[in-house]
């Protein structure tokens, strides 16, 4: 497609060169007998003139095409082997031998030195002395109370009532009853008969002891601030509402009545009530006082009491052995070859008219010097050290510590628990009955007849403005303290009452049921069916009217006094015995033991290696080079010349008659 393209802009190059030679001659005549001579052509009488000019021609050439052919080919290679065999060789090596020797060591023993002391111990010495107490009593007292209370007072009015009457009529009714018979009915069933038994059975006992037990407690201090609080508060305002309501307007009418009064009379009764009467008693009180005392006890302590030993332990020695061993070489037994390699033969100079360069499209063989590698494998002795450890007994002396068991007398302070007692006052209360007289008021009914203006209404409505209050609510501020507590943490030494379990045992007596069969007659309730006949009496309703005296009661508010026993507070005082310790300091002789360090030598055995040289037979392999030819078979690309037809565009001259225009 490039030479195609080259040729192309050349033909194109050559008709602009030729056209420009044409017009360059014929402007030179002036006249028709110098355009003969002038245009470098011929000229006829009617005024034509040959011209040569450019022309692109297509022409058919014959072009060399290599082509390339594989052939296999045999070349011998010469191919090196290792071929092994054992030899028996002789070897230096260097052993190390153990030695035994002594040398002196000084070591340093810690040794246990007893010695006493007297060491300072403060005591707790209990001191009882009395101290005044201040307590309160709660004494009882009467005293005279004006009570109010509400009384009901009867008021009767006579009112007109309408109420329906049921009156009675009989009609016939036939009506079938289940009549109950009773059949007696022999069951058996099983009934549990108690069999009282004795186990024994194992139960815990909490029994009670008392502990000193330092508590933490909080104390809760109080702060007042001042905050602003926000409310809300209902601000009442009165608004006019019109308002339906139904009037009653009365209408009288006379109507004699018979009414119950109750009257009321008054009647004495004797009433019995009981009074709590207040008296001291003085009680014998039994408390508790734990008494504090020291007492000697044995005690067992365990003491590290040194002891020498000769063990016989084992010591790690190392040494070096040599051990050849084969290692795989891999070596390159190549060489350098010539090789034939086709290359292109970049165009050639055909020395054309029209002087163009056209490629051929050809190549030439080159040889070029190539590496062939021949990678060979072989194994080689290689000699390594190797660390051998060995263990080898020794004998030392160790110091060791041996516990022994000792025991020594130490006091302890002990507390045992002793009961005393004291008189206490106490008041107590007795009951006392009392009679009084009291004035009750009673009433007893009388049947009476008068005439009475009975007044009946009717409902008419009307409408009223009224002032209905309502509320809004309204948001106002105001100063409020807060209190808030602080915590503070105090100790104080408490009593506890604490419990342990115990395991003891007790004989139970336990009831275990035993099943029993036995029979009994059963009264079985069974039903039959009878018809019967009978008067049912049923009631038609009647409405009527009747006047009824009602009474109501109306509250009344009195007064009157009451006895109420009320309590005041008395402080008394007692003397109380109080237990305090007073500490004493004391002074005891306590033995004690110190660790020194003494200089001591003894004799160690040890073991030293002294390397010796020595000679072993040991068998080698050797390895040896053989040569051998072996055939190799290589693909070659033999190159075939052959000619080919190709579509050349040539550009050639062409002679052509062209009219003279320039000469009349």
């Amino acid at each position: 497609m490039r030479v195609k393209f080259i040729h192309n802009m050349l033909g194109v190059v050559a008709a602009f060169w030729c056209a420009a030679g044409v017009q360059a001659g014929c402007g030179d005549c002036a006249n028709r007998s110098a355009c003969a001579t002038a245009c470098g052509g011929t000229t006829s009488d009617s005024g034509t003139r040959t011209v040569t000019r450019s022309q692109h021609v297509t022409e058919t050439r014959m072009v060399p095409h290599t082509t390339y052919t594989r052939e296999t080919r045999t070349q011998m290679n010469s191919v090196t082997r290792r071929v092994a065999k054992i030899e028996a060789r002789e070897q230096t090596y260097t052993v190390h031998v153990p030695h035994q020797k002594t040398r002196t060591e000084t070591y340093k023993i810690n040794v246990c030195v007893p010695y006493t002391e007297d060491v300072t111990y403060k005591v707790q010495v209990p001191v009882t002395t009395e101290v005044e107490e201040t307590y309160q009593v709660c004494v009882p007292y009467t005293e005279e109370v004006e009570q109010t209370y509400t009384v009901c007072v009867p008021k009767t009015e006579e009112v007109t009532e309408t109420y329906t009457v049921s009156v009675p009529y009989t009609e016939k009714r036939t009506y079938k009853v289940m009549v109950p018979y009773t059949e007696q009915v022999e069951k058996i069933c099983d009934v549990q008969v108690p069999v009282n038994k004795t186990r024994e059975v194992e139960y815990a006992v909490c029994v009670p002891y008392t502990e000193q037990v330092e508590q933490i407690y909080s104390v809760c201090i109080p702060e007042t601030t001042m905050t602003t609080l926000t409310y809300k508060v209902c601000v009442p305002y009165t608004e006019m509402v019109t308002q339906t309501y139904a009037v009653h307007i009365p209408v009288q009418e006379t109507v004699a009545r018979t009414y119950m009064v109750n009257v009321p009379y008054t009647e004495e009764v004797e009433q019995t009530y009981s009074v709590m009467v207040p008296y001291t008693e003085e009680v014998e009180q039994t408390y508790e006082v734990q008494v504090p005392y020291t007492e000697e006890v044995e005690q067992t302590y365990t003491v590290q009491v040194p002891v020498q030993e000769t063990i016989t332990a084992e010591r790690t020695v190392t040494k070096s052995v040599p051990v050849t061993t084969m290692r795989t070489v891999t070596k390159d037994m190549g060489r350098y070859e010539c090789q034939p390699v086709q290359v292109a033969c970049g165009g050639c100079n055909r020395g054309c008219r029209n002087g163009c360069n056209d490629a051929c499209g050809g190549t030439k063989t080159v040889y070029k010097r190539v590496h062939v590698s021949n990678l060979v494998t072989e194994e080689v002795p290689c000699t390594t050290y190797e660390r051998q450890t060995t263990k080898v007994p020794y004998t030392c002396t160790v110091t060791r510590c041996k516990s022994e068991t000792r025991t020594r007398k130490v006091p302890v302070t002990r507390c045992r628990t002793e009961t005393r007692t004291r008189k206490v006052n106490v008041t107590k209360c007795r009951t006392e009955q009392r009679t009084r007289t009291l004035k009750v008021q009673k009433c007893r009914s009388e049947e009476q007849t008068r005439d009475c203006v009975v007044t009946t209404y009717r409902t008419e409505e009307r409408t009223r403005e009224v002032p209905v209050c309502r509320t809004r609510l309204e948001e106002r501020t105001r100063e409020v303290p807060v209190t808030t507590m602080r915590r503070e943490n105090s100790t104080r030494t408490v009593a506890v009452c604490k419990t342990r379990l115990e395991n003891r045992t007790r004989m139970v007596n336990y009831c275990e049921m035993v099943v029993e069969q036995r029979k009994y007659m059963i009264n079985v309730c069974k039903l039959r069916e009878e018809e019967r006949t009978c008067d049912v009496t049923k009631c038609s309703v009647e409405e009527r009217t009747r006047t009824v005296p009602v009474t109501r009661m109306v509250k009344e508010t009195r007064t009157r006094m009451v006895p109420v026993t009320k309590n005041r507070m008395e402080t008394r005082t007692r003397m109380v015995p109080m237990t305090t310790c007073k500490t004493e300091e004391r002074t005891r002789t306590v033995k004690r033991t110190k660790m020194e360090t003494e200089q001591r030598t003894r004799e160690i055995k040890y073991t030293e290696s002294v390397p010796e040289e020595r000679t072993r037979t040991c068998k080698v392999t050797v390895y040896e080079n053989v040569t051998q030819e072996v055939p190799v078979e290589y693909t070659v690309c033999v190159p075939a010349t052959t000619m080919k037809e190709v579509q050349v565009r040539v550009c050639k001259p062409v002679t052509m008659e062209v009219s003279c225009g320039c000469c009349k």
